[in-house]
Parts: structure tokens; sequence; C-alpha cells
């Protein structure tokens, strides 16, 4: 038991990052003082994003006229938003996650060696995505913040003023947020409130990633036991019977495992492929007015931010790839009953179909057959995750979004 409690904490890659920012869920039964204390880091994680958005959109509104500095304006309230609206809907899915998190401990603690294997090893698959994920999130993001406005130091305009700059433009009426300490200050929180920008990032993919990976472990256990199924080696019909009930019980499981990990992550996926489809037009214009200044340090920084964008659209896109894949993987029979059954159905992936394909029926009794029927039909349903119902989460997706922000990047170049 200490082995599968110890195997248990590489499950859940997660957790940190969601402890931080308070969106972790906690147990019902939970001292006060621990509800109250995850209650105060909400309060002061929404609180301070607000005390950042809000001036960046007086500044975009009030004081900026120059239409190339609104873009940079709306690219960074355009991530921030993204961030705090998966932050609100991380927090509204508590329950969902906390039954999700029960379920992916169950299954641990009661997998056999050679499943809790698999568990194992698509565990760590996902803890090596989430460390470069997060390395490069963080790295591209303070450097975005922190390096480029103390590398271009203070500014003397024509006037004699000085001007300090701040990673995120500012516009307060009642003090000058270019004196000290306000400067200071100020500098401080915006650093801050990048650190939960790039830890709910981190986190929320981290969430997906975890319950994706788990359903892949789930449908590779799924193809172990129809196969097991039709090896020849069961001889008693009760024995076969309780083989089938098993995987049909098994397939119910995992499609109701689907829809709660639907319902947690659609909105996640959609805010992220639809936000970073504006994100990199934008970043690859600043990219080009940077280049038109001959600004070195800007443009290294910008094509970190770019990278970033890129690389986080394509792991989205690539965790629902790899369900694709593994559904393709675990779902069709090999005899000509079950071709006959499955001729007219439609099978969004080959892997449960090679398994079903592969199966030896004619070893099966001839009424035991017969229950395969039930097995073909719910692995008609396809499994697989969607952005808000919208698009399918696929590599198919990633090239559609890199081709339709690169159709928006030469229409803003041509537009301003």
């Amino acid at each position: 038991m200490e082995t599968k409690e110890k195997d248990l904490k590489q499950a859940f890659y997660a957790q940190p990052f969601l402890k931080i920012i308070g969106a972790w869920p906690i147990l019902i039964e939970s001292s006060l003082s621990s509800k109250i204390q995850k209650w105060f880091i909400i309060s002061f994680s929404i609180s301070l994003q607000m005390c950042i958005v809000v001036p960046c959109i007086l500044v975009m509104f009030l004081k900026e006229k120059n239409g190339r500095r609104k873009i940079n304006l709306f690219m960074l309230l355009t991530n921030i938003l993204n961030q705090v609206f998966k932050y609100v809907i991380t927090l509204n899915r508590a329950n969902e996650l906390r039954i999700a998190i029960h379920e992916i401990k169950k299954d641990w603690l009661t997998a056999t060696p050679e499943d809790r294997f698999i568990f194992v090893t698509n565990s760590r698959i996902g803890q090596r995505i989430m460390l470069i994920i997060a390395v490069i999130t963080y790295s591209s993001g303070l450097g975005y913040r922190m390096v480029l406005p103390l590398l271009k130091g203070k500014i003397v305009l024509a006037n004699n003023v000085t001007i300090r700059l701040l990673p995120c433009p500012t516009y307060f009426t009642f003090f000058n947020e270019l004196v000290s300490p306000y400067y200071e200050m100020i500098f401080m929180l915006q650093i801050l409130a990048g650190v939960f920008v790039y830890t709910v990032l981190s986190g929320t993919i981290g969430i997906s990633l975890m319950l994706s990976l788990h359903m892949c472990s789930l449908l590779k256990i799924l193809r172990r036991k129809m196969i097991d199924l039709a090896d020849g080696s069961i001889t008693s019909e009760n024995t076969m019977q309780k083989r089938i009930v098993d995987i049909v019980e098994y397939q119910t499981k995992i499609k109701r495992f689907l829809g709660n990990t639907e319902l947690i992550t659609q909105y996640f996926c959609f805010y992220e492929i639809s936000c970073n489809t504006c994100l990199i037009c934008f970043i690859g214009y600043c990219i080009i007015l940077e280049w038109e200044n001959s600004n070195v340090v800007a443009i290294v920084v910008h094509f970190m931010l770019l990278g970033t964008c890129i690389l986080v659209t394509y792991i989205v896109c690539y965790i629902g790839q790899l369900l694709i894949d593994e559904v393709v993987q675990t779902a069709l029979l090999q005899s000509r009953v079950i071709i006959y059954f499955n001729m007219n159905l439609y099978f969004q992936s080959n892997n449960l179909a090679r398994t079903c394909i592969t199966l030896n029926w004619y070893h099966f009794p001839t009424r035991k057959a017969r229950c395969l029927i039930l097995i073909i039909i719910m692995s008609n349903y396809p499994v697989k995750l969607t952005a808000a119902k919208v698009v399918d989460v696929s590599l198919t997706t990633f090239t559609d979004v890199m081709k339709a922000a690169m159709s928006y990047l030469n229409m803003l170049r041509e537009v301003i």
C-alpha cells in the first residue's frame, strides 16, 4: 500500500501549481482555517489581477493614441483576461475536479501491478510535459515583465521629463506611478500578477493533461481486457460471462469519466485555443515592429513569447490527439460477425477498432458471442475532447490555428 501511495503522488503533477493559487479542491470535511486560507488566496489573486487590468484598460482607451502601441496593450490584456477566466472556471468546477481526483485515486489504489505500470508510465509522460511547459512559460513571461523594462532603463523626454517603464502600462489619477516608492510597489505587484498568470496557465494545462492521460490509461487497460477475453484460454461459460460484464462496466466507467473531464476541460481548451490564435498574431506583429526598430533584446523576448504560445497550443491539441489515437487503437473486432455489425458504424478512433477487429469471436459460445453487440454499440460513441463543443481538440485543430493566426497577421499588417 505504501508503494501505491508513493506512486499515486506522481499522478497529481498539477497539484503544486493549483495549490499556490487556491484552485486545488480541498476535502469537504477540511478545517475552517483551511477554507478561510483558500478563500483569502482566491480573493487576493483576483484583486491583484483587477489592479493590473483596470489601469491597463484606462491607458488603452483614455491615454494611448498610438495604434501600434494599442496592439501591444491588447495583447497583454488578452492573455491576462484569458487566464482569469480559466481561473474562475477552475474554481467553478471544483466539485467535478474533486470527483475526478477521487476516481483517479481509486483506480490507482485498486489497480493490478500490470495496470499500475500503465498508470505510472503515462503519469511520467505527463510530468515531463508539465516540466517543459512550466520552465518555458515562466522564463518567457518573466523575461517580458522584468528583462524588457529593466534593460530599457530610464527614458528622458525632450521636455526633461524622466520616464521609467513598467511591465504593464498603468494610468492612475490619484498619484504619479513613476516616482518612488509608488514605482517600485507597482513594479513588484505586476511581477506578482505575472507569476499568477503563468501559474494558472501551467495548472490548467496540467489538469487537462492529467485527466486525458488517465483516460488513455483506462483505454489501454480496456484493450487488454478485450484481448484477454478472446485469447482462447477461457473454457467456462460463467467466467466468460463475468469477463464480458466487466468489459461493459469498464466502458461505462470510461464514458462517465470522459463526461466529467469534458465538463472540466472544454472551456480551458476553448479559451486557450482562441486566445492563442490572437496572441500568435499580435506577437508576430510586435516582432515586426521591434525588427524595424532594431531592438535585439525585445525581438528575442517576443520570439520566446511566440514560441511559448505555439508550444502551449500544440500541447493542448496534442492532449486531445493522444486520446483520439488511444481510442483508435481500442475499438473494432476481427470477425465476420463483428465486421457485419460494424459496417454501418462510424468510429472516431482506429485503435479500439483494431483491438475489436482482432478478437477471435469464434472461440465464444453462440449465446456469448451475441453479448459482443453491446460492446460494439458502446464503442460507437467517440471518446474525444472538444473545445466548448465548437471544435475537436486534435492536431488538425493546431494546423487550423496556425493558418488562422498567419492570416490575421497579414490582415493586421495591411490595416495598421
